[in-house]
């Protein structure tokens, strides 16, 4: 299924002559900045400043031809029809705020341009043009005028706003006054009684209590209702889902994908879980144990420890999923087998194979071995692999890692792996806790169907 705006790039010799009324019109829209990082030894005191500022302007142009450059949108073509809803998506620094504020002006693009027709409220920086010694009231009419309002409009919404704001106590009080979700609702309560033709949202929904929170947001619905064009910038995937008729994900200030929020978003997932996997796959091969010596990270995450005899060894540990690929991202419902390889260094008969999960602060969630599941392992050769298939991990979203170990029925260790592999779970549900078991609801004896 495509999406207006894919529509829009496939023919971009449409306009309003097409009959499709665009209300945001960007051509080649390009943005960077340069970043001046300096070391410790780099700062300087006045004095060296001062004596900087009278070297010849060409060496001073070839330091500050040295410094990084940050490409936060880059060539970005699109354009957005009349009552249609966006959400953009992507990883921190990936150009999202710096395309509302290319869009809302805040910022001047180096190349490219922006066409917006119809007021804008920008739910950007709730409040930032409040005076803290003006008084709510005073703030409320200064930026009821620089949405676009008159004074006469302002005043015959005045009492609107403030409710919707819940400060009729306060309004008349200085701001600087005001508690932070106080100032972000003042803010709030204006830009979206202004009759916005488009509104731009940067995460700024949690701007209260859940009542009025559930308030923002069935205003803002009330706007898409009522035909206002929506450009939603927000790390809540389930939101672009719900809300948007169409999902951009920006990556390194370029359109990665772009189209049906649900098709983007399983994209971007996938993403996000594949950089994360090789990640931990990286720390593994950073952190495997050349001694026997156990060591704990920092921020409570184990790091890859190893005590005993080793007259049984691990020689490798895989992670893998029901398909046999070895994985480090899993999902609740997924199975995984852990694949133990040893070797023996000496006849053992008596030998216990177990495994460990700990979520990421140390918690144990799950530990078991042959011994209690009364599993009777073969005579071991001189080498192979001992396998425990699960047929449900069954944990919720966090981080998590396995022990592996070989030993003897009253304990005593050949080989001892503590956090011999870090792996994460990724859940979109909002299950609370850290596993999700299989379950069934009946009501009156008679079971009830699942709707999603």
């Amino acid at each position: 299924m495509g999406s207006a705006a894919e529509a829009s790039q496939k023919a971009p010799e449409q306009g309003r002559g097409s009959g499709v009324d665009y209300v945001v019109d960007i051509v080649g829209l390009s943005k960077s900045f340069r970043r001046r990082t300096r070391s410790k030894g780099s700062y300087t005191t006045l004095k060296s400043a001062a004596l900087g500022m009278l070297k010849p302007a060409r060496d001073r142009n070839l330091a500050a031809e040295g410094d990084g450059v940050t490409h936060a949108i880059r060539d970005l073509t699109m354009r957005i029809p009349r009552g249609a809803s966006v959400g953009l998506i992507g990883r921190n620094g990936s150009g999202k705020s710096t395309f509302l504020k290319l869009v809302t002006g805040i910022y001047k693009p180096d190349s490219g341009s922006v066409s917006v027709l119809g007021r804008v409220a920008a739910l950007i920086e709730l409040g930032a043009g409040f005076h803290p010694d003006f008084t709510g009231r005073e703030n409320l009419m200064l930026a009821g005028v620089m949405h676009g309002l008159s004074r006469r409009e302002v005043e015959e919404r005045f009492d609107e706003i403030v409710r919707f704001a819940e400060l009729e106590a306060v309004i008349d009080d200085p701001v600087r006054t005001y508690s932070s979700g106080m100032f972000m609702r003042l803010g709030f309560s204006v830009a979206v009684h202004t009759d916005p033709d488009v509104l731009l949202v940067d995460e700024v929904l949690a701007v209260g209590d859940a009542g009025f929170v559930a308030k923002c947001k069935e205003k803002i619905a009330e706007l898409r209702r009522e035909g206002k064009t929506l450009i939603l910038v927000t790390h809540d995937l389930d939101s672009v889902e719900r809300w948007c008729d169409e999902a951009i994900w920006l990556h390194e200030g370029e359109v990665r994908e772009r189209g049906y929020p649900r098709r983007v978003i399983d994209a971007y997932r996938h993403f996000i879980e594949k950089g994360e996997e090789l990640q931990i796959l990286e720390s593994e091969r950073e952190s495997w144990p050349s001694s026997s010596a156990e060591a704990t990270g920092a921020a409570g995450v184990m790091e890859h420890a190893r005590w005993g005899s080793r007259e049984v060894e691990i020689s490798s540990v895989e992670l893998v999923d029901a398909a046999g690929t070895e994985t480090r991202v899993f999902h609740p419902g997924d199975g995984a087998r852990v694949r133990i390889s040893y070797r023996t260094h000496s006849p053992q008969e008596d030998v216990v194979c177990g495994i460990g999960i700990h979520r990421g602060d140390g918690l144990s969630v799950f530990g078991t071995n042959t011994d209690i599941d009364r599993v009777s392992l073969p005579k071991l050769g001189s080498s192979g692999v001992i396998e425990c298939q699960i047929e449900r991990l069954g944990l919720l979203d966090g981080a998590f890692s396995l022990d592996v170990a070989l030993h003897r029925q009253d304990g005593y260790a050949y080989d001892y792996h503590k956090a011999a592999i870090q792996f994460s779970v990724r859940s979109e549900s909002r299950e609370a806790g850290v596993v999700s078991p299989q379950r069934e609801w009946r009501a009156n004896g008679e079971v009830c169907r699942c709707s999603r």
